[in-house]
């Protein structure tokens, strides 16, 4: 007997073999713990196999259920590759674009630019999503991403628009030189995750060790910070520069620079509003006087 399959049904499965658990697949899909195992229940019933065994602590797939898990990841990929592209499809510069960024772009450097795109594009809304831990693409929470990173992940696809390079800043007057060879008496402002994902991280471990005493997962914070702990920071220079209580200190040699860059999910990547929206921002940020110092 021939039975129809859903992607909703098979859903189920794919979920519960990710998470390990009904609750977690629960979550997951929006749905209550009853309905997962309904819905698994009955897609066993139906095919009379058995997909998952449940032993104590977690659901665990049959050696029958690990024969479908690589097509069903497949069609889960394809399924959120349609989900991101269909918004964009015959839409033109219209709707919404979700923009994901950091906090220190976002303060400091986007708003001109985005004020620009909004004045230009009128129909076209343009939705900031501040944050510095990573914003899922692949989860469809935004289209676009401007964000500091040394490569793309395999996922994204989009250009390199700027540099962004870091120097040691300082309270006016302190002894900098002193501070970088012998970091213990100074007060050190140091990065925490996931900023140290950056190359400070491997810098203040190199350079400061334990000697830091204050960290923050905020460039803006950090700034903030070193003002008014009378300290020390590496810092983005764009950063340092927009905190008047700071000064570049050219006595360490311990300059760097990351590339700031402009991407989408490849899914999305030339949809029509994303792609203007990547080209006219490369371009922008790429001509910024605040990242050529």
């Amino acid at each position: 007997m021939m039975h129809k399959m859903r992607w909703d049904d098979l859903q189920f499965v794919h979920e519960v073999a990710t998470h390990g658990s009904l609750s977690a697949a629960a979550r997951s899909l929006g749905v209550n713990h009853a309905t997962v195992l309904r819905r698994i229940t009955a897609l066993e019933d139906r095919f009379e196999i058995r997909l998952f065994e449940r032993p104590p602590g977690g659901y665990r797939l049959t050696p029958e259920g690990r024969e479908l898990l690589s097509p069903l990841q497949m069609i889960g990929r394809t399924v959120d590759s349609v989900e991101r592209l269909l918004p964009m499809v015959g839409r033109g510069l219209h709707g919404r674009v979700r923009l994901t960024t950091t906090d220190s772009l976002a303060d400091l450097i986007l708003p001109r630019h985005l004020a620009a795109l909004a004045h230009r594009y009128e129909d076209l809304e343009i939705e900031l999503v501040v944050s510095n831990a990573p914003v899922s693409i692949d989860r469809a929470e935004a289209e676009l991403t401007v964000r500091p990173a040394v490569s793309l992940p395999l996922e994204l696809a989009g250009a390199r628009a700027a540099r962004m390079r870091f120097s040691v800043y300082a309270v006016p007057g302190l002894d900098v030189k002193a501070a970088a060879r012998s970091p213990e008496g100074f007060s050190w402002i140091g990065a925490a995750p996931p900023l140290t994902r950056s190359p400070i991280g491997t810098w203040q471990d190199r350079t400061l060790g334990a000697s830091i005493k204050l960290r923050a997962d905020s460039f803006l914070t950090i700034a903030r910070l070193a003002v008014a702990s009378e300290g020390l920071a590496m810092l983005p220079n764009f950063i340092g520069a927009a905190h008047p209580g700071l000064v570049q200190s050219t006595d360490v040699d311990a300059q760097f620079e990351t590339s700031i860059w402009v991407a989408a999910h490849r899914d999305v990547a030339q949809a029509e509003p994303v792609r203007i929206l990547m080209d006219d921002l490369v371009e922008a940020l790429s001509s910024d006087e605040r990242l050529q110092g």
